[in-house]
């Protein structure tokens, strides 16, 4: 990857829609140059998708919260993760280090959504339990400098 690559990258994530034509005039190359440029980081890897930035409270999912849980020893993490897959409402699930296994972000309609969804979870991971609700969200998706 060079320095060409980076850009058409930088220039992506600030706008996955971006049209080529106008990354190709920012980085001083042929348009063709970024339409192989692209495809050929599609085709490695390195691109694998274009994201929405969504405004949760402007589709009904006003509660957001930070679901730690610990993972039952009796099966594997991996297992317990795809299970937890099945609830639509989480939208990451992190293995991690620490006092927990996994780290989940979660989307709720409203508190006693979020309660729903907490039972729910428990389901799969009957262990401890620790939610964080977010009261302000200052930055999010950002994506760090290639």
């Amino acid at each position: 990857m060079d320095e060409l690559d980076r850009n058409i990258i930088a220039r992506l994530t600030e706008d996955g829609r971006m049209p080529y034509s106008r990354i190709a005039e920012d980085c001083a190359v042929a348009t063709t140059t970024v339409h192989k440029r692209v495809k050929r980081l599609i085709d490695r890897g390195v691109i694998t998708g274009t994201r929405v930035r969504v405004d949760w409270e402007a589709v009904g999912l006003p509660v957001t919260a930070l679901i730690s849980v610990e993972a039952p020893t009796s099966k594997p993490l991996t297992e317990v993760a795809e299970a937890l897959g099945a609830i639509p409402f989480i939208q990451n699930c992190f293995a991690v280090t620490g006092e927990f296994d996994l780290l989940m972000t979660v989307r709720a309609r409203s508190s006693e959504h979020l309660g729903e969804l907490l039972e729910e979870i428990r389901g799969y991971a009957p262990g401890r339990t620790r939610t964080l609700v977010v009261l302000a969200t200052h930055f999010e998706g950002r994506v760090p400098p290639v």
